[in-house]
């Protein structure tokens, strides 16, 4: 079989090539180029990585400017939802809209019948004989929660060589390989903001949305001053600027018009119900219909029973069989059915 994989240069995506051409497939790698002002994603170092990988193992390697698409689908959004008081998902709407579907046009072009990625999620057919993204045995690497908006379509044409391996197991097999990308450092956060600074990235986008303003109660009374709404999210608990008391506080709305940040007291704000939108259904709607689920509304979040009930195309209702859970408007809600990813959408 002829596979693309999606190479970024670090050491999951590098054992994914080794791992495909030991088992006789015919490999060719691609490394997608998504720099944004003066941050190269990937890294240089990354990409001289995957470079060095391809030449040595005589596969034949890729560099494909996705740039335009990695602005419009991914960091103008991401700069507007901050913007808007909202918290997104940047890495959800990249693996939907950017990577997956960028390799998938390229694996076209090039021939290829599949395209692999090294992310840490299994594969596994319905009984209705459809694909479904699963959770990755290795449960502290699971990235099942970033491929929850894939289509069934785009989810048909993955491989995902990786799925029954801890990050250790990986990490062993390319230092035996002498892989470049061995001893190479997991990337982490966002992309586009090294080192996490999402905050300094915003800033050069929505200058609005460090301007400062009131943090009150539920009753409108003035607690402290923030220095700009980017800085919180529905939820938080930590930084913020209250010195009269009380609490524990936390953050129960963000009004982009006022730039008021609404705080309360006692436990988290959690929603028993609330709605998605630019809901991916891995099923008819009519399966959804009754039955008990689980949805997680962050990476690292537990996940909760649930219903699900589609109300429209691209539209549903999440009801919580528990007291609630945190839910910050923008973020992404992953729905399993068990480990299986069965819907991905936005929290509104």
């Amino acid at each position: 079989m002829r596979v693309l994989v999606g190479l970024s240069g670090g050491v999951d995506s590098s054992a994914t090539v080794a791992r495909l051409l030991a088992r006789g497939h015919e490999v060719v790698a691609a490394t997608l180029v998504m720099a944004r002002g003066g941050v190269p994603v990937p890294p240089d170092d990354a990409m001289a990585r995957a470079r060095a990988l391809c030449a040595s193992l005589g596969v034949e390697h890729h560099a494909v400017d996705v740039s335009d698409a990695f602005e419009r689908r991914v960091c103008a959004p991401f700069a507007e939802a901050y913007a808007a008081g909202i918290t997104p998902s940047p890495c959800v709407a990249c693996n939907r809209s950017v990577k997956v579907a960028s390799l998938l046009d390229l694996a076209d072009s090039l021939g290829c019948d599949r395209v692999a990625t090294g992310h840490y999620v299994r594969l596994v057919a319905g009984d209705d004989g459809v694909t479904h993204v699963a959770r990755a045995e290795d449960r502290s690497k699971d990235q099942s929660y970033y491929l929850c908006e894939l289509s069934p379509a785009q989810v048909a044409r993955l491989l995902a060589p990786l799925s029954g391996a801890t990050k250790s197991e990986v990490r062993a097999e390319a230092r035996a390989a002498s892989l470049p990308a061995a001893d190479a450092p997991d990337s982490m956060g966002v992309c586009f903001a090294p080192g996490g600074d999402y905050r300094a990235f915003l800033r050069g986008r929505r200058p609005d949305a460090f301007e400062p303003g009131d943090i009150v109660d539920e009753e409108g009374r003035v607690l402290g001053r923030h220095g700009g709404i980017a800085g919180f999210t529905v939820g938080q608990r930590k930084g913020l600027n209250i010195r009269t008391g009380g609490g524990p506080w936390f953050v129960s709305s963000v009004d982009p018009a006022t730039r008021q940040v609404r705080v309360g007291t006692g436990v988290r704000p959690l929603r028993a119900s609330f709605p998605l939108t630019g809901v991916v259904l891995g099923h008819d709607p009519a399966w959804y219909r009754g039955r008990d689920l689980l949805v997680q509304t962050h990476h690292r979040g537990r996940p909760e029973p649930a219903t699900v009930t589609v109300t429209a195309p691209g539209e549903a209702l999440v009801g919580l069989a528990g007291p609630g859970t945190l839910a910050a408007p923008g973020q992404t809600c992953a729905v399993y059915d068990g480990d299986t990813v069965v819907a991905g959408g936005t929290i509104a």
